[in-house]
C-alpha cells in the first residue's frame, strides 16, 4: 500500500480542504447540544466545523457512551440516513456494535451490512480509533489500490467491500465492474478473491487509516482527516482519473 500512500501525499499537495470539504450540518434546533457547544460551532467554516464537532461529541460519549438520542442524531440527522430508524431493533444493533468495535477483531455480517450508519457512531465515540465507512471514501479508496495495484490476484492488495452510496455522479461508474474488468474477473464467485472478509473489513480500513494518516498528512493529524480528504477527492481527483480509462469509454 506504500503507492497508495505516496499517491495521497501527492493529491494532498493540491487539496485546500477548507476551500473543498462541504458536508454542513446546522444545530439550530438541536436540543442535545448546550448554547456554548453551539457558540462554538458558530462561524466556523464547514471543515473545521467539523472536526470541533468531533471533539465536542467525543466528549459526550466520554460521559455516557450508552446515548441513543446522540447515536440517532449523528446517523439520521448530521448523517443524513433517515432510513435507520430509531426503534428497539436498529438500538440493539448499534449495542452489538459497540461491543464488537471494543474487541476490535470481527464482526457479524449483519453490522457490516448498516456499516455506512454504524461507522458514524463509531467516529464520534473514538475518534483516535474508528473512522467513516462512507461509500465515497471507500470508492476513493478503492480506485487508489487498483490504480497502483499488480493485475495477478496473487499479489495485488485487496479492496475494501462497497456500501451502497448516494452519489449519482460517481454511479456512473460501478467501482465493482471497474475492478472486475480490470482484474478480468468474470466467474461467478471469482471476485470474493478481490476483497476483505466483510467480517474484517472496517477493521483493515481503520487500520490503514489510522497506521498511515501522519505519514500522507503530517504529524499529529487525526485518522478522520483522511477519511475527510478522501471523500472530498472522490468526485474529482478520483473522477478525473476513471473517466480515462479506456475499458469504460
Amino acid at each position: 500500500m506504500l503507492k497508495v500512500v505516496n499517491k495521497l501525499k501527492e493529491i494532498r499537495s493540491k487539496v485546500d480542504m477548507n476551500d473543498r470539504f462541504k458536508f454542513d450540518f446546522s444545530l439550530k434546533d438541536e436540543s442535545i447540544f448546550n448554547s456554548k457547544e453551539k457558540e462554538e460551532l458558530d462561524g466556523k467554516k464547514i471543515y473545521e466545523k467539523n472536526i470541533l464537532l468531533k471533539k465536542i461529541v467525543s466528549e459526550k460519549y466520554i460521559k455516557n457512551a450508552d446515548n441513543s438520542e446522540l447515536d440517532f442524531w449523528l446517523i439520521n440527522n448530521w448523517g443524513g440516513i433517515k432510513s435507520f430508524k430509531s426503534n428497539t431493533k436498529n438500538i440493539k444493533k448499534i449495542d452489538r456494535f459497540k461491543k464488537e468495535i471494543n474487541r476490535c477483531k470481527s464482526m457479524l455480517v449483519d453490522s457490516f451490512n448498516t456499516i455506512s450508519s454504524l461507522s458514524k457512531v463509531a467516529s464520534f465515540m473514538s475518534p483516535e480509533d474508528f473512522v467513516i465507512y462512507d461509500a465515497r471514501v471507500i470508492y476513493s479508496l478503492n480506485w487508489l489500490i487498483f490504480s497502483t495495484n499488480d493485475s495477478d490476484l496473487q499479489n495485488c492488495n485487496k479492496y475494501f467491500p462497497i456500501p451502497n452510496g448516494r452519489n449519482s455522479k460517481l454511479s456512473q461508474y460501478d467501482m465493482k465492474t471497474i475492478l472486475n474488468i480490470g482484474h478480468n474477473i468474470n466467474v461467478k464467485g471469482g471476485e470474493n478473491e478481490l476483497y476483505y472478509r466483510k467480517n474484517v473489513a472496517y477493521f483493515e480500513y481503520c487500520n490503514f487509516i489510522k497506521e498511515n494518516v501522519e505519514e500522507i498528512l503530517g504529524a499529529g493529524a487525526m485518522p478522520y482527516e483522511l477519511e475527510m480528504l478522501l471523500f472530498v477527492i472522490s468526485e474529482e481527483e478520483i473522477y478525473n482519473e476513471i473517466i480515462k480509462l479506456d475499458f469504460i469509454k
